[in-house]
């Protein structure tokens, strides 16, 4: 927990800061202007992944928007459709560039804490109106689920799911942006999660706190598409890549173990505040580090709380007027965990 501030920044974990020693790692990288000179720190981290998640290949790219566009484009042509759940990241967080760019028709579902139930999947795939029926080349899911609070997949609905989609020949998707976090909470190798799906992405960032990047992975055909299309959307770099793989190593190596204290927090911190008159948390949905708070009785909408705790010197996040995200994170310790707390009741006891 380097970085200490008055401050407590709940709002996201994606700004958590890199470790001393990952700063020393980046700063030993040697740039050169000669392409793709000193990769070895590149490859150490896409072999380093590839043992991680069970996966063939991977890809080392700027952020998991572009890997989950990329694996959208890889995975379908323009005109397929695509399956999601209604509420998930790609949907709603990613600026629509699945549409926009990759022009693929997104059949948004909903689910319940990320999942999709079975027969609404079979029926979007074999929905058909006056003999027109949608070419199904991709589902996509999320695990955590970042809008149900940072729930996670079963494994059975996983194997369950992946199995229905391969009999099919569609291909399976996972946005694995907090897939450390899913691993954590269930007990289990990151590799016993990802290994089913045909492509999975995870952040370096949030719980792992390097400074950015993601890792796309998945058949070794699947990658060399994936390449190509990198290249293609500006995600390709002889300089940057190595910067991002000296932090990417140290994170995946040494951040893993600090997880299960987010985890705890969060839950001790929606344990402390459901009783908060005018606040509403779903304790069944707080299974890692994201707590969503429902403010509708609390005479605020969420912006105002969002002021108001700002002023007392907190940071949360708007998912939208009823609800407020807490997401904990390696900065965030059991004081800061308790003042927001604090601040958070004084600031509806005022409403």
């Amino acid at each position: 927990m380097e970085m200490s501030s008055l401050f407590i920044d709940l709002s996201t974990d994606a700004r958590t800061m890199p470790t001393n020693k990952m700063w020393k790692a980046m700063q030993g990288i040697e740039l050169s202007s000669v392409p793709f000179r000193g990769r070895e720190v590149v490859e150490a981290l896409m072999n380093k992944a590839c043992d991680l998640t069970g996966q063939a290949a991977a890809l080392l790219l700027p952020s998991c928007t572009m890997a989950n566009l990329i694996a959208i484009m890889a995975h379908a042509d323009r005109g397929d459709q695509v399956i999601l759940e209604e509420g998930s990241h790609i949907a709603w967080s990613e600026g629509w560039g699945m549409a926009s760019i990759a022009g693929v028709h997104p059949r948004m579902i909903k689910g319940q804490r990320g999942v999709i139930p079975n027969i609404d999947i079979i029926r979007a795939i074999e929905d058909e109106r006056f003999s027109h029926k949608p070419r199904t080349k991709l589902l996509c899911l999320e695990n955590t689920h970042n809008a149900s609070g940072g729930t996670v997949l079963s494994q059975a609905y996983a194997a369950v799911i992946c199995a229905a989609m391969r009999e099919r020949g569609i291909a399976v998707h996972l946005d694995g942006a907090r897939i450390f976090n899913a691993a954590v909470a269930l007990k289990l190798p990151v590799r016993s999660i990802t290994q089913m799906y045909d492509s999975v992405v995870f952040n370096l960032n949030k719980c792992l706190s390097a400074p950015e990047g993601a890792v796309l992975c998945g058949s070794a055909a699947f990658v060399k598409k994936a390449e190509r299309l990198a290249s293609a959307l500006g995600g390709a770099s002889q300089h940057k890549g190595d910067i991002m793989a000296a932090a990417g190593l140290i994170a995946i190596d040494e951040m893993v173990d600090g997880i299960s204290d987010d985890h705890r927090r969060a839950r001790q911190f929606a344990q402390s505040i459901q009783d908060i008159p005018g606040i509403k948390i779903d304790l069944n949905t707080v299974q890692t580090n994201i707590v969503m708070a429902d403010i509708s009785e609390s005479g605020l909408d969420a912006a105002q709380l969002l002021r108001r705790l700002k002023q007392q010197g907190v940071a949360a996040y708007l998912y939208n007027q009823k609800i407020v995200r807490f997401v904990f994170h390696r900065h965030i310790g059991d004081e800061d965990a308790a003042k927001a707390a604090a601040s958070l009741e004084k600031v509806i006891s005022l409403a």
